[in-house]
């Protein structure tokens, strides 16, 4: 799956069946590969979070999980039908990452299914913003000549809310 990106144009259009699929972000599947991490802003904690992974890629990728837990996870992982994997694309924060350009953030992703094999099956393009409400106090309070560390912490933690109530309604079908 890692390999096998088809671009956007190549598959059908991901329906709310497809993203229903076992979940796992983009940065998970590289985990799970055993391949180095790129330290790129489409791999950050905070735009591949946790909480879009199914429970058993997430006990796989945290070094403290017991043995005997991994095998049921992995067990559970191989015996999935299908995967829909959220890959973040395009990363234009600036000031999520700490750049002064006072503009709104925004985050293009594809979600592309799999099915159990790694053949990809459909990929839906979609985007995420700031809050507009939140962009602007960050802009309001973005006076100084570096961007203070507490308002980039903020808009990453509202672009992984807006990440997460957009996954939510597309897989209920909305905005598809």
């Amino acid at each position: 799956m890692i390999i096998n990106t088809p671009a956007p144009a190549s598959l059908r259009a991901c329906a709310a069946p497809d993203l229903a699929a076992t979940p796992l972000t983009a940065r998970s599947l590289i985990e799970l590969a055993h391949n180095d991490m790129p330290t790129s802003a489409e791999r950050t904690t905070w735009i591949n979070p946790t909480e879009l992974d199914d429970v058993h890629v997430r006990t796989l990728v945290d070094p403290a999980s017991a043995e005997a837990v991994r095998r049921t996870a992995a067990g559970a992982l191989l015996a999935a039908k299908a995967f829909i994997v959220f890959r973040p694309e395009l990363v234009n924060v600036p000031l999520a990452l700490g750049f002064k350009e006072l503009k709104r953030g925004a985050v293009g992703l594809r979600a592309i299914g799999y099915d159990r094999g790694g053949q990809a099956i459909c990929i839906l393009v979609f985007n995420v913003q700031n809050d507009k409400q939140v962009s602007e106090w960050a802009m309001d309070h973005s006076d100084q000549a570096v961007v203070d560390p507490a308002i980039s912490k903020a808009l990453q933690e509202d672009l992984k809310h807006q990440l997460l109530t957009k996954v939510a309604a597309l897989r209920r079908g909305e905005g598809l």
